[in-house]
């Protein structure tokens, strides 16, 4: 889970936003419960720049709360782990292609 944390933090992509999408896509939370989740990172001091410690605080408020195993959490964050960072990558770049061809359209 740390190297794709670091990933993650590498990319800029370890907002609030992106993990709770990162722990809801890794099947670890239902639709439900994200709501709940992004209230265990309200006293984070950068929504946009949560540190790796504050991640692993909120993983085991998590597991508190879903009543699941904090390891099986982590295993599952990290077999998710590839794909997500793939897709927001790939998402970030979509949206970079989209802003440069804006630019070039005839007026």
């Amino acid at each position: 889970m740390e190297a794709a944390y670091a990933k993650l933090q590498k990319e800029g992509k370890n907002t609030v936003d992106n993990l709770v999408k990162w722990i809801k896509d890794s099947k670890i939370i239902s639709e439900s419960q994200e709501e709940m989740v992004r209230g265990f990172f309200d006293n984070s001091p950068d929504k946009e720049n949560v540190p790796l410690e504050k991640f692993k605080e909120v993983m085991g408020k998590v597991a508190d709360a879903t009543k699941s195993n904090l390891d099986e959490i982590t295993k599952k964050l990290t077999k998710s782990g590839t794909k997500f960072l793939t897709d927001a990558i790939e998402g970030a770049a979509s949206c970079l292609t989209g802003t440069v061809k804006d630019l070039f359209k005839k007026k």
